[in-house]
């Protein structure tokens, strides 16, 4: 059977929404890599399992996206934390990304060869995650531009301020998820969750207190959407309808 790759927080693996799945760790060429494998899906901590937490800067993408091609995973989903670069998209809010922008250069496998590769998220991907989402009673933008910044720190104000002209959200791993995998041949889909109006959006001043807060206050929704992802990984897996 196919498995759905499902890259997301290490916060997600106290929750018990993944008990059928036994832990692995698959050696690759840039590292171990933890895992959750069950029989329809992979979930692959980005941030690791435990102490140390990897910061985003420190996670190594080239190591995970070999991983699940290990396993024979050829579609997978990532579920992200992000801040909102327009007042509109409020804390609270799920947003489908139907683009991508990375404010570094991209990784790559490539050495020498020629490689021309075409970006997408894939749209049957992207229209399931939104069904999903929908089910869960939640605001959902079923498009928008997800901008990566490498971290760790957040964004200053004057990159808030120019993201914001060209993309919605900003985070610090999609992108790079994005690339890897699909050099691997994965289709790949987003699902992002707004934690906080990025630096300098809003009335309020951002303070990692409330960026903390307020990630707290959406843990009911972000195990909600992780759940509805992990009931419809074996349809999603084989490119079917969630």
């Amino acid at each position: 059977m196919m498995r759905l790759g499902i890259l997301a927080g290490s916060s997600f693996l106290g929750e018990d929404l993944a008990l059928d799945a036994a832990p692995e760790t698959l050696h690759t060429s840039y590292g171990p890599v933890p895992l959750l494998v069950g029989k329809t899906f992979v979930f692959l901590p980005r941030h690791g399992t435990g102490d140390p937490y990897r910061p985003p800067h420190r996670i190594s993408h080239h190591a995970h996206a070999l991983a699940l091609e290990a396993l024979g995973v050829r579609r997978a989903v990532g579920l992200y934390s992000v801040g909102g670069l327009r007042p509109d998209f409020v804390p609270g809010t799920v947003v489908i990304p139907d683009d991508y922008l990375s404010m570094h250069p991209p990784p790559t496998f490539v050495e020498d060869e020629r490689l021309h590769q075409v970006p997408l998220l894939d749209p049957r991907l992207r229209a399931a995650l939104s069904r999903i989402a929908l089910r869960v009673d939640a605001v959902v933008r079923d498009t928008g531009v997800y901008a990566e910044t490498r971290g760790p720190r957040f964004e200053t104000r004057a990159e808030v301020r120019f993201l914001g002209q060209h993309a919605h959200v900003v985070g610090m791993t999609g992108a790079s998820e994005a690339t890897l995998l699909q050099e691997r041949g994965m289709a790949f889909g987003m699902l992002a969750i707004v934690d906080n109006l990025a630096h300098g959006v809003g009335e309020s001043p951002l303070s990692m207190e409330a960026y903390e807060a307020r990630r707290r206050a959406n843990g009911t929704l972000a195990r909600s959407l992780f759940k509805g992802v992990l009931e419809a990984a074996p349809a999603l897996a084989v490119g079917g309808d969630a």
